[in-house]
């Protein structure tokens, strides 16, 4: 019975060990890392922003960033940009 019981012990561990190895060791130094800032600033620019005149959304790097009274738009053309200027005098 003990020998049946070491068996399914020893199998279990076995499995586990296996399933790591596949899956690949994650350190907890590797899963709480900081993010550098160049990661960061990355994951910004590609943040998805929704134009105010035609509503679609474009990424942060490629869309038209105008400061209008002190505040950012970000446009998905400078056709958009120009209509918003001509809608919003300041």
């Amino acid at each position: 019975m003990y020998r049946l019981i070491l068996v399914v012990l020893l199998l279990t561990v076995l499995y586990f060990l296996l399933r790591q190895m596949f899956r690949g060791f994650k350190t907890p130094i590797q899963a709480g890392r900081k993010k550098s800032a160049a990661q960061a600033q990355d994951e910004e620019q590609d943040q998805m922003i929704e134009d105010p005149v035609c509503h679609i959304f474009v990424p942060k790097r490629i869309a038209v960033v105008e400061t209008i009274e002190g505040r950012e738009y970000c446009f998905c053309s400078q056709e958009c940009s120009v209509k918003f200027r001509s809608e919003h005098p300041i």
